[in-house]
C-alpha cells in the first residue's frame, strides 16, 4: 500500500469504475451502472497523484492510499474532514472501495487500518449494499439512523460511525 503516483490514474480510474459497475448493479439504475467511465474517475486520479508528487496534500487530515496485489491495482481508500454540515464525528471516510476477487482477503479492512488506525470515522454506504454494512460492522462501524439522498446516482445513503 503506498500513496498515489503520477502513473496510477489511468489504471486507478479503470479499478474505480470497474468495482463501481460490479458493486452497484442492482443498487443504483442499470443506466447510471451502465454510462460509469473510467474517463468520469480520471480527472480525481489525476489531481491527487499530481498533489502527492508536488508534495502539495493539504495537512488536514486527508489521505489517500492505493493497494496493488502483485503490482496490479487492487483498492483503494479515501479519506479526510468531514463533507457534512454537522457531522457525528470530524472525520469521514469518503471511499473505500476493493476489486471483487480481493473482497474478503482482509485487503479492504488493512486500507481502513493504514488510512484510520483507531480515530473516530464516519461514512455512508449505499442502501443495499449489505457486504459493505457487514464489513463495517465488523470494523467497529455502526448505523446511527441517518440517511442521506444521493441526488447524482439516485441512491439512498445510510450513514455509519465509528466512535473513538
Amino acid at each position: 500500500m503506498r500513496e498515489p503516483r503520477p502513473g496510477d490514474p489511468e489504471s486507478f480510474a479503470r479499478l474505480h469504475a470497474r468495482v463501481w459497475r460490479e458493486t452497484y448493479r442492482g443498487i443504483m439504475s442499470d443506466e447510471v451502472v451502465d454510462a460509469l467511465d473510467p474517463e468520469q474517475f480520471r480527472p480525481l486520479w489525476e489531481q491527487v497523484a499530481t498533489a502527492y508528487a508536488e508534495d502539495r496534500v493539504a495537512d488536514d487530515g486527508r489521505g489517500f492510499l492505493v493497494a496493488l496485489v502483485a503490482g496490479e491495482p487492487a483498492g483503494f481508500c479515501m479519506h479526510g474532514p468531514s463533507r457534512d454540515d454537522n457531522p457525528p464525528v470530524p472525520h469521514q471516510v469518503w471511499s473505500l472501495n476493493v476489486v471483487p476477487e480481493h473482497q474478503g482477503t482482509g485487503l479492504a479492512q488493512e486500507l481502513l487500518r493504514r488510512a484510520l488506525g483507531e480515530q473516530a470515522a464516519y461514512l455512508w454506504v449505499a442502501q443495499g449494499n449489505h457486504r459493505a454494512v457487514r464489513f463495517y460492522e465488523q470494523q467497529g462501524f455502526a448505523l446511527d439512523g441517518a440517511q442521506n439522498l444521493d441526488g447524482h446516482e439516485g441512491v439512498v445513503e445510510l450513514r455509519m460511525v465509528r466512535p473513538s
